[in-house]
């Protein structure tokens, strides 16, 4: 059973979740160990292998066939059936490991990656992502919904089929919550939302940027934690995926698409995170969009953290971002 446990020192939660443990792993043996067996070399996200995965919450079909699809994740460190309930374990305290985790098989096929996306490939992807974002505000014992996409053994992926997870919460991250509260402070302030801002100088300064359309800016940002870290932010008030109309979808799938295209070019099959920035559902309303803005970073791990970083909470980045928007613009 997994739990959190609250560190008053750091003032923030730690989950324990042992199951974990048991997770497949198949990037360096493409046997995979899933289920407890051994499974004729095939993977359970595979086409036709349905019956390898939890009973599926979500589909996007085409020609009776599925394009993408989510499932509970079998080793789960967040289950949406227990009771949400805080306790005392002597002096320390703990609560039950409430949540959702759930798995999104982007593809039906086994060797198809990210910058092999297709548009429908990715308004499929998109488009389910965000019918799970509606639907898991249903539930107002979630707090916030992180979503994120590991790829590759060096960003803490265990199988290879491209595949994003969701993981809702029951509370705030503190890290999250500080965030939220600055961009809710700095527009108090300037009446400016913090992204509008960001965005108007880094248009401005126009060595980071690598593309933008109407409704989104790819760019490199100036102070970049990683070596070759994008963002992609709305330039529209949309601060949820919740909030995207179909010319919102369209125009995400684009820029994600000529970004990915120019990872690849430029970086080669390389591992990296994938994080969708949503508001939370926690105090979210119609001001929500006034403050907080869409946005998703993309991190390359071609460097590994160390003491110093772990130490500090400060990166180390050995590429400009300037340098690394150059080489993606030129990458074709």
């Amino acid at each position: 059973m997994s739990e959190f446990r609250y560190c008053k020192l750091a003032k923030e939660w730690t989950l324990f979740a042992p199951e974990r443990l048991k997770r497949p792993k198949d990037l360096n043996n493409k046997k995979d160990i899933y289920l407890g067996e051994i499974i004729h070399d095939k993977c359970p996200f595979d086409l036709e292998r349905e019956e390898f995965t939890p009973h599926e919450i979500a589909r996007v079909s085409q020609d009776g066939k599925w394009k993408c699809r989510v499932v509970p994740n079998l080793y789960n460190a967040l289950s949406i059936d227990i009771p949400f309930q805080s306790t005392r374990d002597s002096f320390f305290e703990k609560s039950s490991g409430f949540g959702a985790h759930e798995v999104v098989i982007e593809t039906p096929n086994h060797d198809k990656q990210i910058w092999n996306y297709d548009f429908n490939d990715l308004i499929n992807y998109f488009t389910i992502l965000q019918s799970r974002v509606i639907n898991l505000k249903n539930d107002d014992r979630l707090a916030y919904l992180s979503i994120f996409k590991n790829q590759g053994e060096d960003a803490g992926a265990s199988m290879s089929h491209s595949h994003s997870q969701i993981m809702g919460l029951p509370f705030l991250p503190k890290k999250i919550k500080e965030n939220v509260e600055y961009q809710k402070e700095y527009f108090e302030t300037h009446n400016r939302a913090l992204f509008d801002d960001i965005l108007y100088e880094e248009l401005n300064y126009e060595k980071n940027i690598i593309a933008q359309n109407s409704e989104f800016v790819l760019y490199c940002p100036y102070a970049s934690q990683f070596a070759f870290e994008v963002k992609i932010v709305s330039k529209k008030k949309l601060a949820s995926l919740s909030e995207f109309n179909k010319s919102d979808l369209s125009a995400l799938c684009d820029i994600t698409k000529e970004y990915f295209s120019k990872f690849y070019a430029a970086l080669g099959d390389i591992s990296f995170n994938m994080i969708i920035n949503n508001a939370p559902y926690k105090d979210y309303d119609v001001n929500t969009k006034n403050y907080f803005r869409f946005n998703i970073e993309i991190k390359p791990r071609i460097y590994k953290e160390a003491g110093f970083e772990q130490n500090t909470d400060i990166n180390i980045n050995v590429i400009l971002p300037e340098t690394a928007a150059k080489i993606y613009k030129e990458s074709r």
